[in-house]
């Protein structure tokens, strides 16, 4: 190997390293705030299931601008444009335990929701950049088992703050997970040529990417409705404390910190469609659980496996990577993310509604169950194998 190459193998490296840290910190900061963030809802603000819905549906609308926001900023490499939402995110978290009341939580929310979306739109695509064109769902696992990790870390280090801190104190853990997310704002700004893709167009929308834009919304969906409404019928229905959520969420960060490596590997070896039709399946017996069992115990058993469930994700970003045109896989995610965030706006609401108007909280995961019937079915359209389309003329 000669000098040069030599150097641009440092470089990558380097490159790595900086962009595993940034991974790392983010997910720490994130799993800090998300790991109390409901049980400060609560405890701090007295918000009620529809309190929850319209927080949710108006933290999403930067995500369904993520086409528009990401197009206006193709001039600017991802990871520079990762770096300000990092950046913003981190202002927003660090601020939010400072309220009282819903109504200033709702807008610093809507705040960092707008860094957090231009960072999650960059993440993927930085990935596979840096990857090279090899393995991509490997490294897409491995990215996911070290935010596992850094999840792990940080519910630890939240669940040790519980057992020091008064009831009802929260601004240490959103002071905390925002200097943590600082710290990967940082590091993404560093980051060299070997981050950077192939030169982007702004606003994609292209019939061949029509699957992959309605398994975005349908996902967006399901994401929405599990992630909302499963966490706050523990918190609110079955009255799990804080140190207890932190605990399910510490088992969660461990399994998937085994698995999502593993998951990436085996996407890369089975295909796409055999891994998410197992994943539909899986879906709706969760869905099924929620519906169906008042029992607590198997509903924190079951909140355990949908988040497991969480790394088959990646079967999506390999299929678009597979099947993009060269230029267009930055702003196709951010479409797809857009599309799933037309869900993400309306159906917070709309099951918090459901909940509200039929004092049951059990509807919304029977609209979860119709959902993820229709999501197994649009799986069977991914073709077994994939051939890349050619290049733009």
């Amino acid at each position: 190997m000669n000098p040069a190459e030599t150097m641009e193998e440092a470089s990558l490296r380097r490159d790595w390293r900086l962009f595993t840290v940034a991974i790392f910190m983010f997910a720490f900061g994130f799993a800090l705030y998300g790991g109390v963030f409901q049980n400060f809802l609560k405890d701090r603000a007295g918000a009620r299931e529809l309190d929850l819905g319209i927080l949710e549906s108006l933290r999403e609308i930067p995500g369904f601008c993520t086409a528009l926001m990401a197009g206006v900023l193709v001039a600017f490499a991802e990871s520079r444009v990762a770096a300000a939402g990092l950046a913003i995110t981190a202002v927003g978290i660090g601020a939010t335990g400072v309220f009282e009341r819903m109504p200033p939580i709702v807008a610093i929310t809507v705040f960092w929701s707008i860094g957090f979306h231009l960072y999650a739109t960059m993440q993927s695509p930085i990935t596979l950049a840096l990857a090279k064109g090899k393995e991509g769902g490997r490294h897409l696992g491995r990215m996911s088992g070290i935010s596992a990790m850094a999840t792990i870390a940080a519910l630890g280090t939240a669940w040790i703050m519980s057992k020091l801190l008064p009831h009802g104190v929260y601004e240490p853990y959103f002071f905390g997970a925002g200097i943590a997310i600082l710290i990967a704002a940082i590091a993404m700004s560093r980051l060299g040529h070997h981050a950077v893709g192939a030169p982007r167009q702004a606003i994609i929308f292209r019939r061949e990417y029509g699957l992959f834009y309605l398994l975005q919304f349908l996902e967006g969906c399901r994401r929405q409705i599990f992630s909302i409404f499963a966490s706050f019928t523990l918190v609110l229905i079955y009255h799990v404390p804080v140190d207890r959520m932190l605990a399910l969420q510490f088992v969660n960060a461990g399994l998937i910190a085994f698995t999502a490596p593993r998951m990436g590997k085996w996407i890369d070896r089975h295909g796409e469609k055999q891994m998410l039709l197992y994943y539909g399946w899986l879906l709706i017996f969760v869905f099924l659980g929620y519906a169906l069992i008042p029992n607590v115990w198997i509903l924190m058993a079951l909140f355990i496996i949908d988040n497991v469930l969480f790394t088959f994700n990646n079967a999506f970003t390999t299929y678009l990577h597979r099947i993009v045109r060269p230029g267009e896989l930055t702003p196709c995610v951010s479409m797809g993310i857009t599309f799933s965030h037309v869900a993400a706006v309306t159906v917070p609401i709309g099951g918090a509604y459901l909940w509200k108007i039929s004092g049951n909280y059990q509807l919304p995961f029977w609209v979860g169950v119709a959902l993820a019937i229709v999501s197994l079915i649009a799986t069977r359209f991914i073709p077994a194998r994939v051939v890349a389309s050619p290049a733009s003329p």
